[in-house]
């Protein structure tokens, strides 16, 4: 029985020292990176785009923040509390957030619906978001995909928590490349006289659309 004791703890301090010799090693190591690609998907970035062509000087939008940089759990009764609501945070991020020029005080939240199909995880993600912000007492604002074409909805979401912006007249991107879209008048055929908008890319882009297309109603009431 001894020499089974003894032949375990050799074992265990023979582990310890080799971990501590490699894992000092890995330490002094030179790894190579490589850019994984862009932080926003096209999707993400048009909208972003959106975003900011709403929001304007009147704030700082930040992407992929994490929830521990933003908020933080209230105090609690113990320490081991406190780092398991920390930690459960601290796994999640926040799809955009938008500041205060001045301070940097995060003004509103925004989760991005990419029109997926929900899972298990997504499900569980908007869950943590909303409770967080509704006990961090933050605006939660939901935005669909739709929204990525329709600034001035964007603007009149945001309006709502942040008074310096005001609703403006709708400015639209081009679904086919993200650009931003004018504004132009048919001057002749069976639809003179009217709107409609083109890609600002144009003649690289020849996406139109109907001034008058409707996306999404339920922002109208």
């Amino acid at each position: 029985m001894l020499e089974i004791f003894i032949v375990l703890a050799l074992l265990v301090g023979f582990s310890m020292v080799a971990l501590k010799y490699f894992v000092k090693q890995e330490d002094t190591k030179s790894y190579q990176y490589k850019v994984k690609g862009p932080i926003l998907s096209s999707a993400q970035t048009a909208f972003y785009n959106a975003l900011k062509e709403a929001v304007g000087e009147h704030g700082v939008i930040l992407t992929k923040v994490s929830m521990a940089n933003v908020v933080t759990p209230q105090q609690m009764k113990s320490k081991k509390q406190w780092f398991i609501a920390n930690n459960v945070i601290a796994k999640s991020y926040f799809d955009f957030v938008v500041c205060d020029p001045r301070t940097m005080q995060p003004r509103v939240i925004i989760e991005y619906d990419n029109g997926q199909k929900l899972h298990k995880g997504k499900i569980e993600r908007q869950k943590l978001i909303m409770q967080v912000c509704k006990s961090a007492n933050i605006p939660l604002i939901g935005a669909s995909v739709k929204l990525s074409y329709q600034v001035g909805k964007i603007r009149r979401l945001l309006a709502a928590h942040i008074d310096l912006i005001e609703p403006d007249k709708e400015v639209r991107f081009c679904k086919r490349c993200g650009s931003p879209m004018n504004i132009k008048t048919a001057m002749q055929g069976e639809f003179k006289g009217r709107r409609f908008f083109t890609c600002s890319r144009q003649p690289l882009c020849q996406y139109t659309e109907n001034y008058n297309v409707v996306f999404d109603d339920e922002e109208s009431a």
